[in-house]
Formats: C-alpha cells, structure tokens, sequence
C-alpha cells in the first residue's frame, strides 16, 4: 500500500496516480529524482471507507448528475469530511516509519497524484494540491488529507466534468518526495510551445524553488535551444522574487536587481538540461513537460508528465487541409479580428445557422448598394467551420448607389423607422413569452423554429440598416468634431451617460455590490465562494436584490452571438456572483459607475465650436446616441429570443431523443435539416447518422477554428500588434481572465488580458488600468467601455492569453496599438 519510487513503473497509474507513476518510471530509467514514495490509491480507498464517506459520495454524486452547481456543492461536503477524517491505526504507523526512513524530520513535498492525470490526452494540471516544506509526521498526515480533499476541489470537478470523466471512477494517491533546496529551478518542454516546432526546446528558469514559476509569480527567463545544442533566443526575464523555505511552507524573497539583470542558466546548466529534458523524451517516445531543480551544479528532476493538447501528424495534415486555401486580405483580416470576438469558438450546426441568420444581413445591405461583399464564416457537411472566402464584386444595383446611401443619411427618418421596429418586435417577443415550450407538439415546435429563424433574420436586418449603418456614416463627421475638443476623443466619447443596455447592467450590479457591501455577514459570504442556490437560500435580502436584477437584465447572455452555447442570467445565475466578488474585493465598492463624464458639459463644448449649426449637429448626436441604444436592445431582443430558442429544442431533443442533451443531440442539424424531421414527426437512420458524425468531427472542428486564427493575427517577435482602441500608455502587472468564473483574479491597477469581452465584463474595466484583448476591433464592446473608462486598449492581437502569463509586466501603448513586455 506504501511503494518507494524504485517499485513503480509508468504502467502503475491505478495505484501510484499519474505523478506517482511518472517518477517510478525515471528512477527506472536512471534519471536523477528526489527520493521518496507513494501512498497509494488503496490507502485513499480504505481511507473514504473506513471514514464513511465512500457511500456519502456515491449518493450525492448519482443525486447531482450533471448539474454543475450541484456537483460543486456536494464537492464542498466531500472535503469537509475528508479534512476530519483519520487514518486507520496501522496504516498511520506504516506512514510514519516510511517518512522516517527518509531522515529524522526531513524536509519533503507533498502531492497529489490522481488517477486521471498526466495524462496524454489532458493533463489534468493544477487541479489537485502540492504541498512545499513539510515537516514531521503529523503535518504530513495532514498534507495528505488536504491532498484527498483536493480530489474534489472546484476546479478539478469541473475540468473532469467538462473532459467527460465520470466523478466516480477517480481515486488518488500520494507523492511524499524529498525536498531540493535549489539554487535554480524552472520547467522545460521538449517541444517549443508556442510555434510546436519539434526540433526545439523551451527552458523557463528563475531563481529559488520552482514554485515561482509554476504559479506564475514571476517572470523567468526563456531559453529556446535548437536539440542540436545551439541557443536560438534568449528572453531574460525580470524575476522579481524568489520562493526559499520557510520555518513552515515557503516564503518569498526579493531578488537583487543585479540578479534580476543576468541570465539564471549559464551555457553549461542549459546544455545539461537539455541532455536530461532528451533523454526523458526518448524513454517516453513522446513530447514531455518536465519540472527540474539545480543544486551545487547537480541537475534534479521533480515531475515529467506529457504535453496535452500537440496534434499528432495526422491530423496536423488533415486541418491543414482545410485552411491551406485560404487567403485573406489586410481588410479581411481586420474584418475577422473583430468577428473572433462574435464568434471565438466553433459553432454546432444550428447554432451556426441561427449565427448566419444575423450576420448575413450586412451581406444583404451592401448587395442593395451594389456590392457584393461575403463576410461569413463557411461550414461543410461535416460541421467543420471555416474562414470566408474572399467573394467581392458589384451587382446593377451599383448604378443607384448614391441614392441608397443618402437613405442611411437620412437619419431623422431612420430614427422613425427604429421607433417603430422596436416597438414591433418587443410585441412578437412578449408574444413568445407566453407560449408553453414544455407541452408543445413536434408540430408546434415546428412552427416557433420557422418562425423564430425569420424573426432573427429581420430584427438583425433592420438593426444594422437603420442604426448601424447610419451610426458609421456619422462615426468620421462626429470624430473629426470631437477632436477639437481634446485629440484622443473619437465619436464614441459622445456616449457618455447614455442609458443604453451595458450601461444599466453596469450600474444595476454597482447598486447590488453597494448594498452588500453594506452587511458585512452577506460580504463575507459571497468573498467566500458561495454559490447563487445558497447565498439565496442564507439571505433572503440577498434573493430580493439578485430577483429585481434578474427581472430586469435576466436575457443577458455570456455569448451574445451564439444561440445554442450562450446562457442567460437565468439559467446561470452564478454569472451574477461572478461579477460581484472582484468588485467587492475592491478598495472601494461604493461606486462603480463612471461619473466623470460630463455629457451636458462635453455639449456646452460643442456648441462654443459649432455656433449657429449647433442646432442641427445636437439633433445630430442626438440620433446618433439613439442609434446605440437600439444596437444594444436589439441585441438584448435576440439574446431573449435565444432562450426560448434553447427551451424549444431541449422539448425536441426529448420528443426526438428522450434526451434534454440537445448539444449532442438536435442541436448537430442545421435548420431547414432539423425543420425536416420535424415536418417528419420523427427522427430516421438518415438523420441520426448526421447527428453522431458531426458529434464526433466536433473536436476536430474546435481545433481547425483555432488553426483558422493563425491566419488572421501576427504570432512572432516580442511585440504584439493590434488596434489601439482607447489611447493612452500604461505599463501594469498582467491579469489573464478567460472567463467570468476567473473574475475573482482581478485586483485594482491590473492590466486585463483577455479573449473577449462583453457586457457582463465592463464592472472589471473600473479595476483594469488596461486592456489587452486577442480579438476586437474599434467597433468592440472593449473598445467603447475602455474609452468610457479612459484606460488604454489594445485589440484584436492575436495570442495575448498564451504569450503572457499572470504577474508578468507590460506596457500597452493604445495610440500605437502594440503591447511590449517591460
């Protein structure tokens, strides 16, 4: 049950866990390793029994099912009772003497090591606890323990409910490894990570123990070296601190600047670590992640683990078979690095159809001028998304061009026009509301899946030609105007304090954040990682502030261009919480609305220019901040009309498939396909074969849209190139935010680097003192709210989330659009 790292091999993950199976293996190989041991997988076993928490997770997790608010609540209840549990009397004893067999009191590391980890095909990485500087018998008993809790950490629930890892079938052993008190220590990958290029190898080194760098806490320095021996690139890195022991645990210590100037590898040490990093690699047959640490010029090796996620050369060939065609112009690909904000991930096929429905009403406009212009993304019979191609040209109605597009200048009778198709559409939407999607017939289904495709189709048409449009005929005349004022404005600063749709969500959350700030009980409860169902449940005061919001802003989406991926407020009210905590994690909550914009006073301004048109150029603006406003409620409508898109499939998928998993099921038809079977009454051989290719091409379709994304933006050299949408430059410590869920991260004067942005992330704007994102373009919901805020901006740079990391420092210059490490 207790084996020494000399008993195990690579094969024996069921016992010793990926880790532990991982470093038996290099002890085997000859590899310089730590000494130590593994408590095995039975020992956790015999620990949940003996504990009577084994049936306790059986039960709760058969209750939970998929539900990730329920899985995440019983997670919390298996900690508790793993932390005050006890080891049986024996197996205590064989712990302790085998710890002692390492030295009296010794300094070890203790680790988690899961059943499903390091892993080839996912990794796994971060999701369970390591333990630096342990010391004695009791405080490893205790390590251990908190290991076994981290099984059911959070984040480790939810990355193996989202792998698709059945919650009952994973079990964890220990790591107890003697600690290397290093002078250097780092990671290195045997393929360069970035490029994928096989024939190098990355080195990241820092000073102290490797936890600095794992954690992300410093800069290291990156070494890429050719597997021939030679050095390609140097990247010194500013290492700012260093982790050393501790009386208990770590600590960190400031490194002297003239450490932080040099290289932390002389040639020798890189030479040597890479022998070792190729010598792992050949035993493994297979690109590897390994940890090491350096002592008295003795190279050590703390954890080697696959590389996840590297294609392997057959599929390499066949995405590149479905982007090697592709071409794109300058203005196609600042078309699409605005588009990869709409649409950062591939699309099922009805939810690209539903996508289509929207974005082909641009394509509908410009051929009424006269030109033909594609801009939408294309997708074959297997549901394989690709780039547009690069269709343009000119029909007959070229020839009355000029009488067209005065329409759009016409912008008194544009705003009529809007006036009457919101008020239209806000009747077909109540009208919806009120239908009763859990009774409907397959015919009935039938007739709201027609109708809601037409009704998207002509709310987004008449969205982008009576205000979009219009709104960009009037953008260049407004910002030449405003420029007189103050250079760094553009036609967007005249929306100051306009109560558009962003902005009443923006101001509704700052009210809620106000009020909980205010009961100190409710505060700490939400700061804590209490979820939605129970802070509801604890605080009725709490339920009534999170219903008035609901009802009012509960259509807003994650994903506003996705009907069958995006989720409401409603279905995901923790989105709310999301938002709250780094608001309240700020020095003063007390206001997050941005009140220094004065608009009457910026009009005073104006008027002084203007003269005797300030008359006109007012009602101008006036149309002008109007159009917005319909922009941001259309949007609102079909976001709303999406929930109830997704409540009538889920109905369908249980008619069709007895099954609310529409996202494996119906949801992998396009419309006229799925309108078919509907017509049908039932779903035949033909269809279901459609339905389990395209789920099964799916993940090749994720990856050939990321693939699709190294066409549109620049990957090499040290600066990162993009659209400078808010002016102004500022260098900060990086914040990588990849999804509401990591908005606890954000701490006041952080830099946010993020994919995207939307309206649910603007409160993080008021804490930001920049914003890095990898898609956007001038017109970006980023854009707007980082001018709104006057912090830089930077957009559409590609690859932000991957180059940098949390804790590294930056500069970004929005006048020159380029974002530089310091």
């Amino acid at each position: 049950m207790i084996l020494d790292f000399k008993d195990i091999k690579k094969e024996d993950v069921s016992s010793a866990g990926g880790k532990g199976a991982n470093l038996g293996e290099m002890i085997s190989a000859g590899i310089n390793v730590p000494d130590g041991f593994v408590i095995t997988v039975d020992i956790y076993k015999e620990f949940i029994k003996e504990n009577n928490i084994e049936k306790f997770i059986f039960e709760r997790l058969e209750e939970a099912g998929e539900d990730e608010n329920k899985l995440l609540a019983a997670a919390g209840d298996f900690r508790k009772k793993i932390k005050d549990g006890k080891f049986p009397l024996k197996t205590e004893d064989k712990i302790r003497k085998k710890y002692l067999s390492l030295g009296e009191n010794i300094r070890v590391a203790v680790r988690s090591s899961a059943t499903a980890e390091d892993l080839p095909k996912a990794s796994f990485a971060g999701q369970q606890e390591s333990y630096l500087n342990v010391r004695g018998v009791e405080d490893v008993l205790d390590k251990i323990r908190s290991c076994y809790a981290s099984l059911w950490g959070n984040r480790a629930v939810i990355y193996r409910l989202h792998q698709g890892y059945d919650q009952n079938s994973v079990a964890i052993a220990a790591v107890v490894q003697e600690m290397v008190e290093s002078e250097k220590a780092g990671v290195l990958f045997t393929v360069n990570p970035v490029n994928k290029n096989k024939d190098e190898v990355q080195i990241n080194a820092s000073y102290g123990l490797g936890e600095s760098i794992v954690s992300g806490r410093v800069t290291a320095d990156s070494y890429i070296v050719n597997k021939s021996g030679k050095i390609v690139d140097i990247n010194i890195g500013s290492k700012e601190i260093q982790i050393v022991y501790a009386d208990k645990d770590t600590r960190q210590e400031t490194v002297s600047s003239e450490k932080r100037s040099e290289r932390a590898l002389n040639d020798n040490e890189i030479k040597a670590l890479l022998k070792a990093g190729l010598e792992i690699e050949n035993h493994y047959c297979m690109p590897m992640d390994i940890e090491w640490a350096i002592k008295g010029e003795k190279i050590y090796i703390l954890q080697a683990r696959a590389i996840t996620g590297l294609e392997n050369d057959v599929q390499e060939k066949v995405i590149e078979n479905y982007i090697k065609n592709t071409r794109l112009t300058g203005i196609m690909k600042k078309n699409m690095a605005f588009q990869f904000e709409k649409m950062p991930f591939a699309y099922r096929s009805l939810d690209f159809d539903y996508m289509i429905a929207i974005n082909d009403q641009k394509a509908r406009i410009f051929a009424e001028i006269g030109i033909e212009l594609n801009s939408n993304p294309g997708i074959d019979e297997d549901g394989i998304q690709t780039l547009p191609g690069n269709k343009k040209g000119i029909n007959k109605n070229i020839l009355h061009i000029f009488r067209t597009l005065r329409s759009f200048k016409n912008f008194e009778y544009c705003y009529k026009v809007c006036n009457e198709f919101m008020d239209k559409y806000k009747k077909e939407i109540e009208k919806i509301r009120s239908l009763s999607f859990e009774n409907m017939s397959i015919q009935e289904c039938e007739k709201f899946m027609a109708v809601s495709y037409e009704l998207t189709k002509n709310l987004a048409y008449d969205r982008f030609k009576y205000a979009l449009f219009p709104s960009m005929f009037m953008f260049n005349k407004f910002t030449k105007l405003i420029k007189k004022i103050n250079r760094s404005y553009s036609a967007f600063d005249f929306y100051w304090e306009l109560n558009n749709k962003t902005a009443v969500i923006s101001s509704d959350i700052a009210d809620m954040a106000y009020k909980i700030n205010k009961n100190g009980r409710l505060k700490e409860a939400v700061l804590s990682g209490a979820d939605f169902e129970v802070l509801s449940a604890d605080f009725p005061e709490f339920k009534s502030l999170a219903d008035e919001f609901i009802k009012k802003n509960g259509f807003k989406s994650d994903y506003n261009c996705y009907c069958i991926e995006a989720k409401t407020f409603i279905e995901d009210p923790d989105r709310i919480i999301n938002i709250l905590r780094p608001i309240l994690n700020a020095d003063d909550s007390s206001d997050f609305n941005n009140k220094n914009k004065d608009f009457a006073a910026l009009m005073k301004k104006i008027e002084n220019i203007c003269g005797n048109k300030y008359t006109a150029i007012e009602k101008d603006i006036h149309y002008f901040r109007y159009f917005h406003i319909v922009r941001e409620e259309s949007q609102y409508m079909w976001e709303c009309l999406f929930y109830y898109v997704r409540k009538c499939i889920i109905r369908i998928n249980r008619l069709l498939l007895n099954s609310t998993d529409y996202k494996h099921g119906v949801a992998n038809l396009f419309h006229h396909e799925l309108l078919n079977v509907l017509k049908e009454g039932c779903l035949d051989e033909f269809y279901k074969e459609k339905i389990i290719r395209r789920n099964e091409k799916f993940p090749l379709a994720i990856k050939v849209w990321e693939a699709s994304k190294l066409l549109v933006f620049e990957t090499g050299g040290d600066v990162l190139k993009g659209v400078g949408a808010s002016a102004g430059s500022v260098a900060g410590k990086v914040c990588i935010i990849c999804s509401p869920k990591e908005f606890y991260k954000m701490k006041k004067g952080d830099i946010l680097v993020c994919h995207l942005t939307d309206p649910e992330w603007t409160p993080l704007f008021k804490l930001a003192s920049a914003v890095v994102a990898d898609t956007g373009a001038a017109l970006s919901h980023a854009a707007i709210v980082a001018r709104e805020f006057n912090i830089p901006a930077v957009l559409g740079v590609g690859f932000a989330t991957e180059k940098f990391k949390d804790g590294d420092m930056i500069r970004v210059d929005g006048d020159k659009g380029e974002v530089r490490r310091c």
